[in-house]
């Protein structure tokens, strides 16, 4: 029996480019992420697929890498690529680089596909690869993003170039115990000729709670500096649907030194009640 476990996206870059079309606002997510970056600044993006966003801000004059462990994916990205992007295949909790960067991100909730244990060393790598004064940009899906959009079962059709046509059958599980979230799915697709292809996915993620998200980030020497429900910077959602978006910086040993203290004084506080 095959071990479903983990994460895989081995199938071919362009269909997931059809897809993403469909449940992605990549200008929004590229005005959000360009306002945080000087001129000419550089990037990294941590499981960045295709490239599409490493495309898009290099149309505006930024420089980056892309970090992503699909071989199809970065196949599409380098095929579809510019002088001014370089791309890794490796794994997040693997890659290090002696490279610094003005600006990293990770989106569509890819810190959410990796294991507990794996978040706290992941993240404070991010935290040592920015440049002074970088910011991190981090999307996670949380509990209640989880729970409110939950459906067993999606039938989902998206249309590319040229008659092509992406049938997604999708089936969703909660793992209470290990606390993640399993998609499974079939893509079917058909093109004018009449070829059919069919490809099967599956990914884990981690189901986390808004609280746990700030408490890794604290611990990983990152302060939150922005939080939104979106990338048009939606209210950051407390509770129902909508992802958590999150914008720090590395913690400076003047605010560590302020968040000892209020944490000092809450527990006086608490003591003296």
């Amino acid at each position: 029996m095959t071990d479903l476990t983990g994460t895989s996206f081995e199938f071919p870059g362009e269909y997931y480019e059809i897809m993403r079309k469909d449940f992605r606002n990549l200008a929004a997510e590229t005005e959000f992420l360009a306002s945080l970056l000087p001129e000419a600044g550089t990037v990294l993006d941590l499981g960045c697929g295709t490239g599409s966003n490493l495309r898009a801000l290099r149309e505006r004059g930024h420089r980056g890498t892309g970090v992503d462990q699909s071989a199809a994916f970065l196949e599409y990205a380098r095929a579809a690529g510019d002088e001014g992007i370089s791309y890794v295949e490796a794994r997040a909790e693997t890659y290090r680089t002696e490279g610094r960067y003005d600006l990293v991100y990770s989106l569509f909730m890819t810190l959410n596909y990796l294991e507990r244990a794996e978040l706290p060393a992941v993240l404070r790598s991010l935290r040592e690869l920015l440049a002074p004064g970088g910011q991190v940009v981090l999307e996670f899906g949380h509990m209640l993003n989880f729970v409110d959009s939950f459906q067993p079962h999606t039938v989902a059709h998206h249309r590319g170039p040229d008659g092509v046509l992406i049938t997604r059958l999708a089936r969703q599980a909660i793992n209470a115990h290990a606390a993640n979230w399993r998609n499974e799915e079939t893509l079917l697709v058909r093109t004018p000729d009449g070829t059919v292809a069919m490809y099967d996915n599956f990914f884990d993620q981690a189901v986390l709670t808004g609280p746990e998200v700030r408490e890794l980030l604290a611990a990983a020497g990152l302060t939150i500096t922005a939080e939104y429900g979106g990338f048009r910077k939606e209210p950051a959602p407390f509770h129902g649907r909508g992802p958590l978006v999150i914008v720090a910086t590395a913690t400076t040993a003047a605010t560590a030194t302020t968040n000892a203290t209020d944490t000092d004084t809450a527990q006086q506080e608490e003591n003296q009640a």
